[in-house]
C-alpha cells in the first residue's frame, strides 16, 4: 500500500508483520514542505548537496584508524602508549561479525551525520568485556527520560514488538540536542531548503525528460462537436501522452477533425533562475551542515591557492567534531572506570586526514624550533610521537646567534650569555686553548 508517498507493507514477512506502532511511527516521520517533498532523514539523500555532505564526511572518518591508548605522565610531559590487546582495540577492529571495521563506521557516521544521533546494542557474554556492537537504526529507536532521570531507549523490533534497553545496554552517540536527551536532525531543521533543491531536480529531470518541449494547448475549432463524455475527453489526453511523451515526443503528429495545437506555453528557465536557484540551495544547505562549499562541487570561489586550506578546514570543522563526539561516547560507553581512571583514551588519528598539508605543518615547527620557541620532543608531542631522553637532546633548546645563525644545541639557559664572568678578560677569546695563550 502506498501512503503519502511511504510504501507501507502490512503483508505477513520474513521477519514478521508491522505493527499499529509502527505504522504510527512510519506515519509521524513524514514531514510535509511547503514545496510538497517529504523530508526525512533517509529521503533527505534524493538532495545532491545532503548526498554530496554525507559521502565526503562519511568516506573520510571511516578510513581515518582509530587507537585505543594509555596517558602516562613521566618527567612532566604526557606520553601516549597504544594498547593493541585492549578488549575494546580488539571490538573496535572488528565490531560486529557482519560487518568490517571500515562498512561499521560509514554507517555510523552517516546516520550521526543525518539523524544528529547514532545508536548500537552493546552484546556482551556471559562473563566478560563487550562482545559485539550491533548497530541500531536511529528510526527505530526512541529516548525517554526516567523519574530518576536515568535514560530508557525503546526500540521497535522488525517483528513489530518494542522493548526497553537501559543505558547501560546501549552505546550511545548524539550531537547537539535542544531537549538535552537525543540529538536533533540537521535535515529536519533545514527541510524547507533540501526540499526545495529536491523539488527543482525533479522538475528539471521531467523538463529534460521531455525533450524540454513547453506545455502544448488543444483548442477546439468550430467545426469539432467536442467529446461526447468527460472519460472520453480523459482518454484522449492520455492516448496523446502515450503517444509522444519521451522516446515518441519526435513522431508525426496527425490531430482529429476539429482540433488543432495551439501556441505552447514556453518555460523560461532563465526568468525562474533555475541556476542561480539551484546553486544558491547548494550553499545553503552546505553551510546548515557546516560543510565548506568546495566539498559540495562550489568551486566559484575556489583556487589552486586556497582549495587545499579549504580541505583542512573541512577536517578540522566538520570532521573533527564528529570524531570527538564518538570518541567520547566510547570513552562513556566501552570502557570501565578502572580503564577511565587509568588514563585509557580512544583517538581517531586525524593527521591521517591531513597529510595533505604536512610540509606547510612541518615548515612552521621548524621555524619554531630555529628561534627557540620550542625544542624536540615538542615538536614530537605535536606529531603526537613520544619523547625522545634528555641526553638525546629532547630538551635542548636553540638560540640565533649575533649573526643569525642557529647557536649549537645544548646552550638551553639564555641568562649565561647576559650575565657573564665578572673577572674574565674581556679582551680574551673564550674559546682560545691553553696552548694558544702567549
Amino acid at each position: 500500500m502506498n501512503l503519502f508517498g511511504l510504501d507501507i507493507s502490512l503483508a505477513k514477512k520474513s521477519s514478521g508483520t508491522i505493527s499499529i506502532d509502527q505504522l504510527i511511527r512510519r506515519l509521524e516521520a513524514i514531514h510535509d514542505t511547503v514545496s510538497g517533498i517529504n523530508v526525512t532523514p533517509d529521503t533527505a539523500l534524493q538532495s545532491p548537496t545532503v548526498l554530496a555532505i554525507d559521502t565526503a564526511i562519511t568516506r573520510r572518518l571511516a578510513t581515518l584508524p582509530i587507537h585505543v591508548m594509555r596517558k602516562v605522565e613521566s618527567n612532566g610531559r604526557t606520553t601516549k602508549e597504544r594498547i593493541p590487546d585492549h578488549p575494546v582495540a580488539k571490538l573496535l577492529r572488528r565490531p560486529n561479525p557482519n560487518q568490517t571495521r571500515t562498512s561499521y563506521w560509514l554507517d555510523a557516521t552517516s546516520w550521526l551525520v543525518r539523524y544528529n544521533r547514532f545508536y548500537a546494542f552493546k552484546a556482551r557474554g556471559l562473563t566478560g568485556p563487550i562482545r559485539r556492537l550491533e548497530p541500531l537504526p536511529p528510526s527505530t529507536v526512541e529516548v525517554e527520560q526516567n523519574d530518576d532521570l536515568s535514560l530508557r531507549f525503546r526500540v521497535h523490533q522488525s517483528s513489530g514488538g518494542q522493548r526497553d534497553y537501559t543505558r547501560g545496554d546501549i552505546h550511545h552517540a548524539r550531537g547537539r540536542s535542544v531537549s538535552g536527551i537525543d540529538g536533533d536532525s540537521p535535515v529536519l531543521q533545514a527541510r524547507e531548503a533540501i526540499a526545495l533543491e529536491i523539488a527543482a531536480e525533479k522538475f528539471g529531470a521531467s523538463f529534460f525528460g521531455n525533450g524540454a518541449m513547453p506545455l502544448l494547448i488543444f483548442n477546439y475549432l468550430a467545426t469539432f462537436q467536442g467529446h461526447k463524455t468527460e472519460d472520453e475527453r480523459e482518454q484522449f489526453i492520455q492516448d496523446f501522452q502515450n503517444a509522444y511523451q519521451r522516446g515518441k515526443r519526435f513522431r508525426a503528429m496527425i490531430m482529429p477533425k476539429g482540433m488543432e495545437v495551439g501556441d505552447p506555453i514556453p518555460v523560461e528557465n532563465d526568468k525562474a533562475q533555475m541556476i542561480e536557484t539551484r546553486r544558491y540551495q547548494r550553499t545553503v544547505i552546505a553551510g546548515a551542515f557546516g560543510v565548506p562549499p568546495y566539498h559540495v562541487g562550489d568551486l566559484e570561489k575556489g583556487t589552486f591557492n586556497n582549495v587545499e586550506q579549504q580541505s583542512l578546514s573541512f577536517v578540522m570543522n566538520c570532521v573533527m567534531p564528529y570524531a570527538k563526539i564518538f570518541e567520547d561516547a566510547m570513552e562513556l560507553d566501552l570502557l570501565t572506570d578502572a580503564d577511565r581512571n587509568g588514563g585509557v583514551i580512544i583517538r581517531f588519528n586525524l593527521d591521517a586526514g591531513l597529510r595533505g598539508d604536512f610540509k606547510s605543518r612541518q615548515d612552521g615547527l621548524n621555524i619554531q624550533r630555529q628561534n627557540g620557541v620550542i625544542n624536540a620532543n615538542d615538536w614530537r608531542e605535536h606529531e603526537n610521537m613520544n619523547p625522545i631522553s634528555k641526553k638525546d637532546g629532547g630538551e635542548e633548546f636553540w638560540r640565533q646567534g649575533p649573526s643569525g645563525q642557529s647557536a649549537k644545541p645544548g646552550k638551553t639557559d639564555p641568562a649565561a650569555d647576559q650575565n657573564p664572568d665578572p673577572n674574565a678578560d674581556p679582551d680574551e677569546d673564550p674559546d682560545k686553548s691553553e696552548d694558544d695563550k702567549p
